[in-house]
């Protein structure tokens, strides 16, 4: 099972006002302590079942989670002060076009609340990979944006500018927002102009007069290692405010997909360098941030709790740190069970991996040198 299936098959204003300046390696480098280490809490994407779709998405605190405001302390209280949020855009509008859904807001909204209380700031994560799950015909169906569905155009970036449009009205003055996460993870988009697609967004959230910072997902899994070979060498989208950071994932198993369902033996056998893994399959991706002169975010990177592939974590960090750049760990929520990367406490799995302490070794390494 990859990160999403384990995640279904489990689940049965500061940066308003130029926190972020334009690309400058030497005023971070001199002080990468200060660059903030986040992590994805997961959970209100969860839930995906063969028959999800907008007519069927589950239910709260039955099928998918927002977590409780305990795990928002935890972490604050670890120093990890910055949320990434996925949720699903079926949930929060379940008719395109029209208005969001006022439960599923109120959930969202109350999550952004519990951070706001405990000093920390969210990331909101649009988590359908450029798709809506649409009924069609009793059956659910999962139609990209802009593209052909039997016959015609089910789901358009007009929807898709709409979704911002409302999501940037409920919003656009919550102190605790750090950015807009406009979709996760577009990939295979076929003839649709993922581009296109996401400056339609933009344009939506500036009509309504927001400053917000926007993060730009680059197409093909948003993958780090092939950054510019997938996305071209230009930075496409145009800000007036330019405020706009571009966001890239990077994980280090042989196939980049997070699933680590080779052992770190197996791994090594193919690849001799795997240890270089940590700092190389970011290189594209710093170097094209730094050729356009944009800002950039790290929005997933995870590592079983293995020493040896925490060591290739760890040099990705001091990687991220040299450059300026800020990333969310993948991943911590209430209802990952037996993840594998879960950082989330859970005492009985600890108690299990022999581990002394409420802390995953993968978050004693994020902390690494950031603690007094």
């Amino acid at each position: 099972m990859n990160r999403r299936h384990f995640l279904a098959a489990g689940a049965a204003a500061a940066a308003a006002h130029g926190r972020w300046p334009r690309w400058s390696v030497a005023a971070t480098h001199a002080n990468p302590s200060r660059l903030r280490r986040g992590v994805n809490i997961c959970g209100a994407e969860a839930g995906v079942r063969q028959t999800f779709s907008n007519a069927n998405p589950g239910r709260a605190e039955i099928d998918y989670t927002y977590n409780s405001e305990q795990t928002i302390a935890y972490f604050a209280d670890q120093g990890l002060t910055l949320f990434r949020i996925p949720f699903r855009w079926e949930r929060i509008q379940p008719r395109l076009g029209e208005e969001l859904h006022q439960a599923e807001l109120r959930r969202l909204q109350q999550f952004v609340g519990w951070a706001r209380k405990h000093g920390c700031r969210v990331i909101l994560d649009v988590q359908n990979f450029a798709r809506y799950t649409l009924e069609i015909a009793g059956k659910p169906r999962d139609c990209l944006i802009d593209a052909l569905v039997d016959g015609r155009v089910r789901v358009t970036r007009e929807h898709f500018a709409d979704l911002w449009s409302q999501l940037s009205e409920a919003f656009v003055d919550e102190p605790a927002i750090e950015a807009y996460g406009l979709m996760n993870e577009p990939h295979d988009m076929g003839s649709s102009d993922w581009k296109a697609i996401s400056q339609r967004a933009v344009d939506a959230i500036r009509a309504r007069g927001d400053r917000q910072w926007i993060f730009v997902p680059g197409d093909g899994w948003s993958n780090s290692n092939y950054f510019r070979d997938i996305n071209g060498p230009q930075a496409w989208v145009r800000d007036p405010l330019g405020r706009v950071a571009y966001e890239a994932h990077c994980y280090f198993d042989y196939n980049y997909s997070g699933a680590y369902r080779l052992s770190y033996e197996e791994e090594f056998k193919r690849d001799p360098e795997l240890e270089q893994r940590g700092g190389k399959r970011l290189q594209q991706f710093i170097e094209w941030l730094r050729a356009n002169e944009v800002r950039g975010f790290l929005g997933e990177f995870g590592v079983p709790s293995d020493s040896r592939w925490l060591r290739i974590m760890e040099d990705c960090l001091h990687t991220l740190d040299a450059a300026g750049i800020e990333g969310c760990y993948w991943a911590a929520g209430e209802w990952l069970g037996l993840y594998p990367l879960s950082i989330q406490p859970d005492a009985a799995q600890l108690r299990k991996d022999g581990i002394d302490g409420d802390r995953r070794p993968q978050l004693d390494s994020m902390l690494a040198g950031r603690e007094a």
